[in-house]
């Protein structure tokens, strides 16, 4: 990508910049950027995740992965006792 960096005097710029009183009579850094309209930028770097981490994937554990929710809740709670219901 293209840009502009310079460092200028700040008195260089007010008469086209609203620069704010703190940073007068100062060097400051101006940058330039291309403008890209944030819609420009959603079309161009729109991606998909989609299988993004199937290297990861074990299908040996997916089968246990299917009931491994409702399990881990019977484990935990199986013992205890329910106030309303003892």
């Amino acid at each position: 990508m293209d840009f502009l960096r310079l460092v200028k005097n700040s008195e260089d710029l007010v008469d086209f910049l609203d620069i704010p009183e703190e940073l007068r009579r100062r060097k400051v850094e101006v940058i330039i950027l291309p403008y890209q309209d944030n819609l420009e930028i959603a079309e161009t770097e729109k991606k998909s995740l989609r299988g993004a981490l199937s290297k990861y994937k074990n299908e040996q554990l997916q089968v246990k992965e299917n009931n491994a929710w409702s399990k881990a809740v019977e484990e935990k709670y199986e013992n205890s006792r329910c106030k309303y219901h003892s």
